[in-house]
């Protein structure tokens, strides 16, 4: 069969719905889908949203640069500013305050 899991959303109980307008067009190729995977359309749908839904969230999960963007990146971790006056007063204060151990 094809790359689908019709009980991908397990053993719980299906007790949400949601509703979605389409054209004919798109009620069609669902009712084609489904058959076609011999399941009906509700675990067709529930399966396709599922599936969606997860991709979308795993590509916004994380953020690709472009290579130019990488470039530009990699020449700023290489090259980190000067501290500023008011970086340079908070280490001299920090310094003033924590006893090391050593």
């Amino acid at each position: 069969m094809l790359d689908f899991d019709a009980e991908s959303g397990g053993s719980a109980r299906q007790t949400r719905t949601t509703q979605v307008r389409h054209d004919d067009r798109l009620a069609s190729l669902i009712e084609r889908a489904a058959r076609a995977l011999a399941v009906d359309k509700s675990a067709f749908l529930r399966a396709a949203i599922e599936r969606e839904a997860t991709r979308v969230l795993e590509l916004r999960a994380r953020h690709v640069l472009t290579p130019e963007d990488a470039e530009l990146f990699a020449a700023a971790l290489d090259a980190p500013p000067a501290p500023t006056p008011r970086a340079l007063a908070a280490a001299r204060d920090y310094r003033a305050r924590v006893v090391h151990a050593d």
